[in-house]
């Protein structure tokens, strides 16, 4: 009769064990689930999921990975009641969902946080809302640069590009590279090829000033200049294939260089993706002075990571984040943070770099920061959607030659009306919070203050 009672009471203190250890776990405050909709390729996914378990572990909690599959997506899981707990946005995103009260202001968990110290105070303040609001982590920041093969250079005798080059020095040395390999009368190597969504920088470059938020679309001259110098690669000089082209094929920029078809590719610098794709003997140049004035490197600022308002554990969410920027592999060292030696500590993690000019883009980039120029950071976030709803169609037609830089400038009324037709549906928004209503109103009063003074 002992053994019979002996297997019991074991039996009885397990399920006990059991019953409280699940019990104490069940608490949202100290385990749980958090779910993180992640802006990256299933490569990145399954590393990151692979670098988390220590992560999870150290905190008592899992990390439910979702792949982020655009804006659209993310609002259809709030409609539904399961936002994410942390997802990107850019800035658009960030502050018409701030202004919703779907968005957990940063400052309620960070407070008392001395990492906070650690963060370069330019990226708090693009990440803070017009409400003085700190809605999203800028968790990365990156320039642009001109990646070349040197064997294409080297078999043409054409100086590599450096510091000192100019878009004359890229449109001569493309010209040089740009061939007609099997003589069969079409061209089978191009000199360079620069996706359209580089085309800010190139303005930037040029003397074009555009402060963050505009209220509505203009189109400077420094804009029409670097717009047509763009434009001139495919329709006059021919030294880059027409952006249709390479639509069609479904060619990457790695892949262009690899295959010998384009001898330089402009590409983020540093782009892990990008550089480990790679299989030439290359190296990375800064994008080429427009114009004789000082030059302005473009610097990324218009995404970063938000905390839903509706999360559970807003305090894991935030050690989650802390974790991707100091911890994690594929985003360290981290840019955003003051201690970080972006150049030494990329290239002791990629050896590669250091047989590169990458440290002298990125120092560049620094010593003369001309901002983040892109539609999302340029744009007003209640008049961003609306111009480019009208722009966008626009500017294609203009890249594939079927629209004249005349033709754009005179449709600016147009997109502008359309513009402030949309920031009047945001104010009847009966969801918008009061303080972002007034700061919109604020903004349009300001702006046609300033039209009639210049009137």
């Amino acid at each position: 009769m002992i053994r019979p009672l002996i297997v019991v009471c074991r039996t009885w203190f397990l399920s006990l064990l059991f019953f409280l250890y699940a019990c104490r776990t069940s608490d949202p405050s100290k385990s749980g689930v958090l779910s993180f909709n992640v802006p990256a390729n299933m490569t990145l996914l399954q590393n990151l999921r692979n670098q988390l378990g220590t992560f999870e572990k150290q905190n008592h909690i899992k990390v439910k990975l979702i792949p982020f599959t655009g804006q659209e997506k993310l609002y259809a899981m709030m409609a539904a009641g399961q936002p994410p707990d942390v997802f990107y946005t850019n800035t658009v995103v960030r502050d018409q969902l701030a202004a919703e009260g779907r968005l957990l202001d940063l400052y309620t968990v960070v407070a008392q946080d001395p990492f906070i110290h650690e963060i370069r105070p330019v990226f708090i303040e693009r990440g803070t809302s017009i409400d003085g609001g700190w809605y999203q982590f800028c968790d990365w920041t990156f320039t642009y640069g001109i990646y070349f093969n040197k064997s294409l250079f080297d078999r043409q005798h054409v100086p590599y590009p450096d510091s000192a080059w100019t878009w004359q020095d890229l449109v001569q040395y493309s010209r040089a590279l740009t061939k007609d390999t099997d003589q069969d009368g079409k061209i089978d190597r191009y000199g360079v090829f620069i996706a359209k969504h580089f085309v800010s920088a190139l303005e930037t470059m040029n003397g074009a000033v555009y402060p963050a938020n505009a209220l509505f679309f203009e189109l400077p001259p420094e804009s029409r200049q670097a717009l047509q110098s763009y434009l001139d690669l495919m329709y006059r000089d021919k030294v880059m294939p027409e952006l249709a082209m390479t639509q069609a094929q479904g060619m990457q920029g790695a892949q262009m260089l690899n295959s010998g078809r384009v001898a330089m590719v402009a590409e983020a610098v540093p782009n892990l993706d990008f550089i480990t794709s790679l299989t030439v003997d290359w190296d990375v140049a800064p994008f080429p002075r427009m114009t004789p004035l000082t030059p302005r490197y473009f610097r990324s600022a218009s995404g970063g990571l938000s905390i839903s308002s509706s999360c559970r554990n807003p305090e894991k969410a935030w050690a989650l984040i802390k974790w991707l920027v100091t911890s994690s592999p594929y985003n360290t060292p981290n840019p955003v943070l003051n201690s970080v030696d972006v150049v030494s500590g990329w290239e002791a993690q990629h050896p590669r770099l250091a047989q590169t000019h990458f440290g002298q883009v990125w120092r560049l980039s620094e010593r003369y920061d001309g901002g983040d120029s892109r539609d999302f950071v340029r744009y007003f976030s209640w008049s961003s959607n609306a111009i480019l709803e009208e722009l966008g169609p626009m500017m294609d037609r203009v890249f594939s030659g079927q629209m004249s830089l005349e033709e754009l400038a005179l449709a600016t009324p147009a997109i502008n009306a359309h513009a402030r037709r949309e920031m009047d549906k945001a104010l009847s928004n009966p969801s918008l919070k009061g303080v972002f209503r007034e700061k919109i109103k604020a903004s349009l009063q300001a702006y046609e203050a300033g039209i009639h003074d210049g009137r």
